[in-house]
């Protein structure tokens, strides 16, 4: 007995001692090691590969007075997604670290393929995490990272600031990580969706651009002269495409993701706009701050039509309009008039029955339809899985209500 407590801390020891040299103690070395913060993947332009996949790098610098993010690009091709990753390590003599790659980009190469064959291995793979984010580029992949933004220097993070949205932001991006996509794509409805990318370049002043410029020079390879020839740009992500069994079907324009996110997302402080409404006889617009949001879908069958209610509750303040006339009050919240209320109604019924038509339109089932019948409405499930969609009959209701 007086030897137990010895012999636990000499077992605990060679445990954690076992545990330590187990590690990868290889991949610790920083300098050898490729920290991923986005993959790029197009089709291979040569012709003799299928694909290439650019990774954005952060570079690690020894400097004290250093206080900006260094990048660079590495890409790497392939016949397979694995082998193209593979081949970024190879030339670059680099690690690729994937752990920390928050964002995936799919360029307009890919658009005529099923996108589950460059998606699926990430989904499976442990090198990736699941909450990685899915994008479409509306030109290359690669041409997103190359790109110079305001907002960071690496445009990876630059991204991640509009994709990533905290309670308070408009909930304007449907966005989507990989497990989602790809459980989408598996599901009965086969239907899944991304947000597009688009560049939007910015009129800035000569000294803007030397400056950012400045930033991009230390990571991106080119001379001082052709970045500040080059404009920096922001990115918008308001559009979203529509996929079914992996191939891409159509796309949601602003005000349709914006209706569909309202009827899955946190619709708490978001904003927007209801213009040219005649109060007082006078064109106003406004700007609502959505304060509740009480969806409900509601998807029923019977012997002649599959139904589909959608209705929506929202709960509104006034943050700002403008008007000829002074505007100044000193009561906390202002009386919503009967007129903005309608003008809202009618703005969200209008793009509800926008995103309603595209799922029938496109074929994507985002509404899960087909598998509310499956499971709910088993018994007209082998009558209406193939046509579920052309036998539709939906109904639109918005309620909005305010300060009285």
């Amino acid at each position: 007995m007086r030897f137990i407590k010895a012999k636990i801390f000499i077992f605990a020891f060679l445990l954690l001692f076992i545990f330590f040299f187990s590690n990868d103690f290889g991949l610790i070395d920083i300098e050898k090691t490729a920290i991923i913060t986005a993959l790029a993947l197009d089709t291979d332009e040569s012709g003799e590969y299928e694909y290439e996949i650019t990774a954005q790098i952060a570079v690690p610098e020894a400097r004290q007075i250093n206080t900006e993010n260094q990048k660079a690009q590495v890409s790497g091709k392939g016949n397979t997604v694995g082998s193209a990753l593979k081949n970024i390590g190879d030339v670059s003599g680099w690690f690729p670290k994937l752990a920390f790659c928050n964002i995936i980009i799919i360029g307009n190469g890919l658009d005529g393929t099923n996108v589950i064959k460059v998606l699926d291995y990430f989904s499976k793979t442990l090198r990736v995490q699941d909450s990685a984010l899915v994008i479409k580029s509306e030109k290359t992949a690669k041409e997103i990272l190359e790109k110079t933004t305001p907002l960071d220097n690496i445009s990876a993070f630059a991204l991640q600031k509009i994709l990533f949205k905290n309670p308070g932001f408009d909930m304007d991006i449907a966005e989507v990580d990989v497990k989602t996509f790809c459980s989408g794509y598996y599901s009965p409805c086969g239907s899944s969706f991304m947000p597009i990318i688009k560049i939007v370049e910015e009129e800035s002043s000569s000294g803007g651009s030397g400056g950012n410029g400045g930033n991009g020079s230390n990571g991106g390879g080119q001379s001082s002269g052709e970045q500040q020839k080059e404009k920096p740009v922001v990115f918008d992500a308001t559009t979203t495409a529509l996929y079914k069994n992996g191939y891409l079907v159509g796309t949601l324009n602003k005000e349709e993701t914006f209706a569909r996110n309202s009827l899955y997302e946190d619709f708490y402080n978001t904003t927007f706009e209801v213009n040219n409404v005649v109060e007082d006889g006078e064109e106003r617009n406004y700007l609502l701050t959505i304060k509740r949001c009480v969806p409900k879908i509601e998807i029923s069958a019977s012997d002649t039509a599959v139904k589909l209610s959608v209705s929506l509750d929202l709960y509104c303040k006034i943050s700002d309009l403008n008007s000829s006339s002074s505007d100044a009050t000193y009561e906390k919240n202002q009386t919503l008039p009967v007129s903005v209320k309608l003008a809202a109604e009618q703005k969200f019924g209008k793009s509800l029955n926008a995103l309603i038509k595209s799922s029938i339109n496109t074929g994507c089932d985002f509404f899960s339809i087909k598998e509310s019948l499956y499971r709910y409405h088993n018994k007209y499930y082998k009558k209406y899985k193939e046509t579920y969609l052309n036998k539709l009959q939906y109904s639109v209701k918005v309620n909005v209500t305010g300060q009285k």
